[in-house]
């Protein structure tokens, strides 16, 4: 290859790389509902940043002018930047001794009951157990109304288990097996303290999305905790591995469903921001959003609130388990009157989420 064919065959891939990376900044700026296409470049941020690293690298040896668009096009990123990372040598622990805990996590239905886990529950349990928030909310929980073994009343199990006497339910749909008995699916909110008031939304009736609120006596205050489960893409696993091995129909299937996904995301995201901005009480807002940081429907639902991860977290974050390491999709934000003590994303294999825990108490400046 001749030096003049490998450096336009370099300029294409910087532009590129360029347009790729302006894509998934431009998304942090914009209000919903962003164009979705912009939403699926946010996925991407975290390599294309890493992309724009090595084209500077590359034109500082070249062409300085290019390596100098470059870093300017990467600083119009920081946005992005400083809401992929946390920019702790490591996360703050998690600590009771002021304030409370908070856990959220996605147990996934409990579908590692299936007979390749014969000890799901025995996890489940330890895990909830050993690591005992004051508060935990659970999304795609599920329960049922016996009680034997693996297939029993949940809310009844863990209120016990855990010794969290106020449980929220919300019951979002049924499924009535050819056995006589039923299964029950939604959020649950379990909490030490006392209830002050409970609800729930419905975000889309057709996917049996919700959003359950409890607004929670915690000494002579009363927080408003939100826990949702935000509409997830639905891939299959052979619709993910088509895009290693490219397949007009699968490609065509995804590209809907990445569409469809962030369509109707977005547009539950603006609800669950508007019960935010009316509640009388200071709210945290906890759960599965199934976006990353750089996406519209992140910066909607967090609106003024703090990223818990992002005030105490190191790293990348990463809480799904499954297609890539850059996923952080399950968050903690936290009213500014509150103050974020420490952070823990738990590695814990039970589900293809884990659990991340807050500790979070009263400002000491009483601001």
């Amino acid at each position: 290859m001749s030096k003049r064919i490998f450096h336009i065959v370099l300029l294409c891939f910087t532009l590129l790389v360029w347009a790729g990376y302006g894509c998934g900044a431009l998304v942090t700026y914009l209000p919903s509902p962003a164009p979705w296409w912009l939403d699926v470049a946010g996925l991407a941020f975290p390599y294309m940043f890493f992309l724009m690293l090595i084209c500077i690298v590359i034109w500082l040896t070249r062409r300085w002018q290019l390596a100098l668009i470059s870093v300017c096009i990467l600083l119009c990123g920081w946005k992005g930047i400083i809401h992929t990372w946390g920019w702790h040598w490591r996360n703050e622990a998690v600590s009771a001794e002021e304030g409370f805990t908070l856990m959220s996590f996605n147990v996934n239905d409990f579908k590692s009951m299936a007979s390749s886990w014969p000890h799901w529950r025995e996890d489940f349990d330890h895990i909830l157990y050993f690591h005992n928030a004051d508060i935990i909310c659970l999304q795609e929980f599920a329960t049922t109304d016996l009680y034997s073994q693996d297939e029993k009343n949940n809310v009844l199990h863990y209120t016990t288990l855990l010794q969290k006497p106020y449980a929220y339910f919300t019951n979002d749909f049924q499924w009535h097996t050819p056995y006589g008995y039923t299964w029950y699916f939604g959020n649950i909110i379990l909490s030490k303290f006392p209830f002050v008031d409970t609800g729930k939304l419905f975000l889309d009736h057709r996917h049996h999305i919700s959003m359950a609120y409890a607004d929670v006596r915690i000494g002579t205050d009363t927080v408003r905790i939100i826990t949702t489960h935000l509409q997830s893409f639905g891939l299959e696993e052979a619709e993910v591995q088509g895009l290693k091995d490219p397949n007009p129909e699968v490609s065509r299937r995804l590209f809907y469903k990445l569409r469809k996904g962030y369509q109707l995301r977005e547009h539950q995201a603006v609800m669950v921001a508007r019960l935010v901005r009316e509640s009388p009480h200071p709210v945290i807002v906890c759960g599965d959003l199934n976006t990353t940081p750089v996406s519209a429907t992140y910066f909607t639902v967090r609106g003024h609130l703090h990223d818990a991860f992002l005030k105490k977290g190191a790293g990348l974050g990463r809480t799904y388990t499954r297609y890539a390491p850059t996923l952080r999709i399950d968050y903690i934000f936290v009213d500014p009157c509150l103050e974020v003590k420490g952070f823990e994303v738990l590695h814990i294999r039970a589900s293809d989420h884990y659990p991340v825990m807050a500790g979070i108490d009263q400002r000491s400046d009483g601001s």
